[in-house]
């Protein structure tokens, strides 16, 4: 597997300046940092991503009138940046808040003045006796009307709004029920002061446009501040992420285990005294202490209270009556022993057992803290607020880094402990589990890496299976869709989209059609000679060669049988050699996996399991299929050699179990024997039939566009459109279902007998 060679980087620092370390190493485009594992704590919030939240409250307001875009960050420190945005965008937002409350009381005034308009030019009482007003009630009008005919109102309506004549003395109650239903009163000289709608308009257009000429004079910063907002949570997510803290709370979660630790070995200790001295008393049915007595285990010396103090089963036990210290043991274990005896045993397998337990966590979380700590001293308190990070770069790039680190230096005071451990490089010091993936292959190969990564991303220390895939993926597509006119098309479609389609967004997707295209253009010019359907004899073509899979025959044969069963001979012996291929990957991964035991007693046995079934499938399809050249091969004892293989697998099974009886992390050895079992017979039995269907979508493409040239040809001239219909309609569906069955041999037959796919990409964090 062409991979590139990865240094891990080590950096430790206060915790404040630690985001100020991500920001520079962020803007190279070169690291990809380490998550941290969830046992280890992450530090506390820093103060400059707490700031940088503030900016979110100022952008959300400000977004509605532009649409902003990405810009370069400068090199210079993250904090310094956010305080400067926050007060630059502090003024931009009460110069904004201004106009938006403005044409908010434009526009309710312009509601307002609409609805009054008719109450403008009314003829209205004016007498002493009556106070008039109008009341804009909205909804409720008909409530509003009720309400103040209830008073002895006189009610008009003018539009939307209500003229209201009522006596002045039941005037202001009325105004208060209005109001309290949520009618908008208004005086008539409020009303007679309301400036008409076509002034309210303009002032209304005049804010927007001051508004947004406003937002516009500031698009640079809120082009910068958007940008700064997404690069600070770039950068918190990565430090949420990646920071270990190194000090305070790391501590108290050591601290917190060991004092459950020691918590639990002197609730085991005092129940193992108290188990002694019931195995003492074993013979006795049980043992009634007088009044106000207490048996006490271990009791400190001397004791105030009057007691009786013996040895019992190399225990000192004490008769008390009154107060002592040492380990009661409780009357009702007395009074019933054997009982009591039990409970203590229950008891004491249940403490041994969390014991046990939290002992392999702090061993675990120990084991974990050495592995991803700067330090790894257990030095709390000289590491105080500090917290690190562990990041990976591709080798060439380790100057820009070093060139990162230096500017950081140079725009920090704070002091920065740097750990470069060069020497980890890809394939030696760090661990596998944690090792990136980045695979390096030319075009066209590299594509195919989207078809592989569905599966999932090959580990460090397994075979990558792009190479292969390249060649498969186009290689089964062809078979299936072999057809000279077919396969141009796919080609054109391929061209498009590296350069026309969705703006070249889909490229690689291009390389693959474009190049899968012209698999199954060779297919169809020197395999089948085939073009949209017709034979190259049909149209006058000579080829210097006939057809290497003479499928098709002329006039009403559609189909040949000896060309049929030649395609599927061919199928199912790539088949064989494939899944072969795939048992033998299998074997060379357990190797680099540093599992030789396993590859040699489970795995090896699992390859010569499938090829003896393998051949045993051979044989009974033999005749059919004129395999009469495998003849000598077949006549071995194929079943006496798969049942060798079955026990050599299950022995070393067995003996691989007694092997890693007492280790921990052994590995899955039975798991393996039965899968491998399972995986070879159905590797040999269905999966090499599985192949045939390579010859059956061919058939079923030569039949369909054969079919259609028939309808077409009997249709004359008019016959040309419905061939266009019915080729563009084969060519879409057919190759849907070449993708789909393409798709499944390359995962499913091949890639699913040796490849996890359990690896991680190398994905570096990249600030504009």
């Amino acid at each position: 597997m062409p991979l590139e060679r990865v240094v891990e980087f080590r950096l430790a620092s206060q915790v404040d300046l630690l985001p100020e370390v991500i920001y520079f190493i962020g803007k190279t485009g070169a690291a990809m940092f380490e998550e941290r594992p969830e046992k280890l704590p992450r530090p506390r919030d820093p103060a400059a991503l707490q700031k940088a939240k503030k900016i979110d409250e100022f952008l959300n307001q400000l977004l509605f009138y532009v649409q902003p875009q990405q810009v370069a960050l400068p090199l210079t420190t993250l904090e310094s940046q956010i305080d400067s945005v926050l007060e630059k965008l502090e003024a931009l937002y009460k110069e904004v808040s201004y106009y938006t409350r403005l044409i908010d009381e434009l526009r309710v005034k312009l509601a307002v003045s609409r609805e009054i308009a008719g109450v403008k030019t009314a003829v209205l009482p004016r007498t002493e006796a009556l106070e008039v007003f109008a009341a804009l009630p909205g909804r409720a009008v008909r409530e509003a009307v009720e309400l103040a005919k209830s008073l002895k109102a006189t009610v008009v309506q003018q539009g939307n709004a209500l003229i209201v004549a009522v006596e002045r003395r039941n005037a202001p109650q009325l105004r208060n029920a209005l109001e309290k239903l949520g009618v908008r009163v208004l005086s008539l000289q409020e009303v007679a002061d309301m400036e008409p709608p076509n002034v309210l308009e303009e002032r209304l257009r005049k804010a927007e446009e001051e508004l947004k000429a406003a937002v516009q004079r500031q698009k640079d910063l809120i082009n910068y501040a958007y940008t700064l907002r997404n690069a600070a949570a770039a950068v918190a997510e990565t430090f949420n992420k990646s920071a270990i803290d190194e000090g305070a709370e790391t501590g108290r979660l050591f601290e917190s285990y060991e004092k459950e630790i020691k918590k639990l070995e002197e609730q085991l200790a005092n129940l193992s005294k108290i188990r002694k001295v019931l195995e003492a008393l074993s013979g006795r049915g049980g043992l009634k202490l007088p009044e106000g007595f207490k048996l006490v285990v271990d009791p400190e010396t001397p004791i105030a209270a009057p007691h009786m103090l013996q040895e019992i089963n190399g225990v000192k036990v004490a008769l008390v009556r009154g107060g002592a210290r040492g380990v009661e043991v409780p009357p009702e274990y007395l009074s019933d022993i054997k009982t009591g005896r039990e409970l203590v045993e229950n008891a004491i397998k249940s403490l041994e057992a969390s014991l046990q337990r939290l002992r392999k966590e702090l061993e675990m979380l120990e084991r974990l803290y050495r592995e991803y700590s700067i330090y790894g001293d257990g030095r709390w308190e000289e590491h105080k607020d500090t917290a690190s990070v562990i990041f990976y770069v591709l080798e060439k790039d380790v100057k820009k880094i070093d060139d990162a680190l230096a500017e950081f230096v140079k725009h920090n005071l704070g002091r920065l402990d740097v750990v470069r451990r060069t020497r980890y490089k890809y394939f030696d010091a760090v661990p596998v589990e944690r090792r990136p993936t980045l695979e390096k292959y030319p075009p066209p190969i590299r594509q195919f890496t989207k078809i592989v990564y569905m599966y999932g991303v090959p580990r460090p220390n397994e075979i990558s299976p792009v190479p292969l895939v390249a060649l498969l993926f186009p290689v089964f597509f062809g078979w299936m869709y072999g057809d000279l006119g077919h396969g141009f098309l796919l080609f054109l479609l391929g061209l498009l989209l590296l350069k026309k389609l969705y703006g070249g967004r889909y490229r690689d997707w291009g390389i693959i059609w474009a190049l899968t295209g012209l698999v199954s253009m060779f297919f169809g010019a020197l395999v089948y000679q085939e073009v949209f359907g017709f034979g190259f004899k049909e149209l006058g073509i000579k080829m210097p060669t006939p057809p290497v899979l003479h499928l098709f025959g002329e006039g009403h044969e559609l189909v040949t049988t000896g060309g049929v069963l030649a395609g599927i001979k061919a199928a199912f012996i790539l088949g064989f050699f494939l899944i072969l291929l795939a048992f033998l990957s299998k074997f060379v991964n357990t190797l680099l996996k540093g599992e030789p035991d396993v590859a040699v007693a489970v795995v090896l046995p699992q390859v010569v399991l499938f090829f003896s079934l393998g051949m045993v499938f051979f044989s009974l399809v033999k005749d059919a299929l004129h395999l009469g050249f495998m003849a000598p091969l077949l006549q071995l004892p194929w079943l006496y050699i798969f049942v060798g293989a079955f026990i050599w697998s299950a022995a070393g099974t067995f003996a691989l179990r007694a092997k890693y009886k007492h280790h921990e992390e052994a590995p899955p050895v039975t798991e393996e024997f039965i899968m491998g079992f399972v995986e070879g017979s159905l590797g040999a039995l269905a999966n090499i039939p599985s192949f045939a269907r390579l010859v059956i979508l061919i058939l079923i493409h030569g039949v369909l566009t054969k079919l259609v040239n028939g309808v077409a040809i009997s249709l004359g001239p008019a016959g040309i459109l419905f061939a266009v219909f019915g080729h563009s309609l084969i060519a879409a569906a057919e190759g849907l279902f070449s993708m789909v069955q393409s798709l499944r041999l390359v995962f499913y037959e091949t890639l699913s007998k040796f490849y996890e796919g359990r690896g991680r990409l190398f994905a570096p964090l990249a600030l504009p």
